[in-house]
């Protein structure tokens, strides 16, 4: 889908060799930065606040917690909110209307200015190196994911979309659950196959404000899911709880693919606050979340499970049409696979998979997995997470990758490759090596690495 990425928050922000928490808590009391309300982040040095959505420097806004109970600092602060951007959607939808009234020849979008136009019509003049799209036919001016030039910066909000075969498989999840009414959050794609299928009803939540321009101002909102923060306020809030109102029959689903480095905590308390809303404006009391298909890479599961135990990943691999590591490719004989997945409370016998020869149903798990992947009958489950052909260590009593061997010295399996020895405290899961015990910051496979450069800089 269109899709973002990297728009996330960082945890970089503070000094690299520091673990870096995300406290959660209401965030409206937040100090403001250009992307909304900031998150508060802890370390061993402090706490502070910082941007929810940028990676890097971009972003400046880096106030102490102590700091934050100071008058002058809070004054200083209070600029953002006549700073922070809005979109006029009505005054856009206007003008959408009377392009698609005119020739597809006549119709022009200038990616730089962000400016769809009628050639025919004066107009400012666009410079010879602005990026002009033209003609526009119809097809392209319902699906803009088509034609629109995706957004590349990494650190902030660059895109990827999904395969029409991903996309297809999202349907079909959805029609097993019998849901007709679609949350679409950085899916923009999912928002405009729902939009060509009578069957669906669905509202696109998504940081890329150029959606507006092609969307009815009821079926977009300019929308930051790290801080569940809509730009243009109250008025997005009412087209948000409107569709809520409207989905209470049919069932919903919110259908989300964040920047893959984003956050886990602040991702899951925005589906709660959304699951909230819901139940309160359709006074539908519950337990658990929302309905949820959320893309994800599969190493992030300790991270979501541990947060939220009912969401759990099936073994579909998601592909993206603009992602060269995340499509399903053969290279000189070997099959690499995507390493996207699904996170979902639906049931996983709801995702079928039969006419996919790349899946097959374990007739143990009753659900369809990746034809690579064994059934374990020590584990009593499916174990292969990565679309290898995991194996089973007695030792451990779990099944670990093919590349890994059982260290005697560690009491654990690991990477054979650049193995060191160390003592692991049990904790979460690191993202370098996805072992338990210990954080990407202190992985024993990259402390080598450092040492090297440090020497190097040293020498």
């Amino acid at each position: 889908m269109p899709r973002k990425r990297k728009f996330e928050a960082k945890d970089s922000i503070a000094q690299k060799t520091l673990p870096v928490e995300v406290v959660i808590e209401d965030v409206t009391t937040h100090p403001l930065c250009m992307h909304g309300p900031t998150l508060l982040f802890s370390t061993e040095k402090g706490r502070f606040y910082a941007c929810a959505s940028c990676r890097n420097k971009e972003c400046t806004v880096h106030i102490d917690e102590e700091d934050w109970l100071k008058e002058n600092v809070r004054k200083r602060n209070e600029k953002y909110y006549s700073l922070i951007p809005k979109i006029d959607k009505a005054a856009a939808w206007s003008n959408f209307c009377e392009i698609k009234s005119r020739h597809y020849a006549d119709r022009a979008f200038c990616n730089t200015c962000e400016e769809l136009y009628a050639l025919s019509q004066p107009s400012k003049k666009h410079a010879k190196e602005h990026r002009i799209i033209t003609p526009l036919t119809d097809e392209q001016l319902s699906r803009p994911t088509t034609f629109l030039p995706m957004l590349e910066n990494d650190s902030v909000e660059a895109q990827y979309m999904f395969t029409k075969k991903s996309i297809s498989t999202v349907f079909g999840i959805l029609k097993n659950n019998n849901i007709s009414n679609i949350l679409c959050i950085g899916t923009p794609s999912i928002h405009e196959e729902a939009q060509s299928q009578p069957d669906f009803t669905s509202l696109l939540l998504d940081y890329d404000k150029r959606h507006h321009l092609f969307q009815p101002p009821k079926q977009f909102v300019w929308y930051n899911m790290f801080n569940n923060y809509m730009f243009n306020g109250n008025e997005d809030e009412k087209v948000l709880k409107k569709f809520f109102k409207n989905s209470r029959e049919g069932g919903i689903c919110i259908v989300m693919d964040p920047p893959f480095g984003g956050r886990v905590e602040p991702l899951i308390q925005t589906l709660k606050e959304l699951t909230e809303l819901y139940r309160r404006v359709c006074d539908k009391p519950g337990d658990g979340l929302l309905p949820v298909l959320w893309a994800f890479p599969y190493f992030s599961e300790p991270y979501i499970t541990n947060t939220a135990p009912e969401i759990k990943m099936h073994d579909y691999q998601i592909e993206y049409t603009n992602h060269k590591k995340f499509l399903n490719r053969m290279k000189d004989g070997r099959k690499f696979a995507s390493p996207i997945r699904f996170f979902t409370n639906l049931p996983l016998r709801t995702i079928d998979l039969s006419n996919d020869s790349d899946y097959k149903l374990c007739n143990k798990c009753k659900f369809y997995v990746s034809a690579t992947n064994n059934h374990c009958y020590k584990c009593g489950a499916c174990t292969s997470k990565n679309g290898m052909t995991y194996k089973h260590c007695d030792a451990c009593k779990r099944c670990v990758k093919p590349t890994f061997f059982h260290c005697k010295a560690c009491g654990r399996c690991a990477q054979e490759r650049n193995h060191q020895c160390g003592v692991v405290v049990e904790s979460q899961s690191c993202f370098n090596c996805k072992e338990t015990g210990h954080k990407k910051s202190a992985c024993p496979q990259l402390q080598g690495r450092n040492n090297n450069k440090k020497k190097r800089k040293s020498a």
